[in-house]
């Protein structure tokens, strides 16, 4: 088992998509269970459901060109409102570092959907799952190695910058996302980091839902860092940014610093 806390998983995790079909000690799935009912939203409010799904003594997995077969899979389902993939995607990225610190595979099941049965059998609409187990693939990688785009294409720096800020910027653009997406754009000040969603071509509007789970699945890696180089930060939606259209990009939220 690894000894990397989430943070430095951030930094040195990668996507598993090979998965050994073995059983994980009970002690460890209830571990990973008790973490994920504890975890902070981003979105107080919004009622969701884990649900474990154990795919070793029958196949009740995943369906669809795009499923990868995994021994276990966490499904997370959420009432719709608010801002409820936004805080999907950031309960599901906290729960994904933490199976990874725990020196288990893991990966998000992006475009594949559960079975009929299992839907069925969740308290709420269905809105992303983890798939997760043993494998023989390395587990983690220098960041450097991570095929992400550079800080150039990705954010505007208005001001000067203390380090902490540079870094938290870059555990978000490290952060995982649908097709490797990459969908966050930053505007960043001393004191606030403006985050923007890139506008999708009208044609894969359809995948927007997609595109909301990307940028909470980011701010998860963006606020956890931000706590564990304790820099206090605050979440807002600033009314003279919402109101303004952007041309290529959309508002999301406001990341006030101190």
């Amino acid at each position: 088992m690894s000894n990397m806390n989430m943070f430095d998983t951030i930094f040195n995790r990668k996507s598993v998509h090979h998965f050994l079909q073995e059983k994980i000690e009970w002690e460890v799935i209830a571990d990973i269970l008790q973490f994920a009912d504890q975890l902070p939203m981003l979105t107080d409010g919004i009622a969701v459901e884990f649900k474990l799904v154990s795919n070793i003594e029958k196949n009740q997995g995943f369906h669809g060109p795009l499923a990868i077969k995994a021994p276990y899979y966490i499904c997370l389902s959420s009432e719709e409102v608010g801002d409820y993939l936004l805080n999907a995607g950031y309960l599901m990225q906290q729960l994904n570092l933490y199976i990874e610190s725990k020196g288990l595979g893991s990966c998000f099941v992006g475009y594949a959907s559960p079975g009929k049965t299992l839907k069925a059998n969740m308290k709420y609409n269905y809105v992303v799952a983890l798939a997760f187990g043993k494998t023989t693939e390395q587990l983690y990688r220098d960041s450097s190695e991570a095929n992400r785009l550079p800080t150039t294409d990705l954010v505007v720096y208005k001001e000067e910058v203390s380090s902490a800020i540079h870094q938290i910027i870059e555990a978000a653009r490290l952060a995982p996302s649908s097709y490797n997406s990459q969908p966050w754009r930053f505007v960043v000040y001393k004191n606030r980091i403006h985050v923007f969603a890139k506008k999708s071509p009208w044609l894969v509007r359809a995948f927007d839902s997609n595109k909301m789970v990307d940028m909470g699945i980011m701010m998860a890696n963006l606020l956890l860092a931000a706590e564990e180089l304790w820099v206090e930060a605050s979440i807002k939606k600033l009314d003279s940014l919402q109101n303004k259209k952007f041309r290529d990009n959309e508002y999301i939220l406001t990341l006030v610093i101190g």
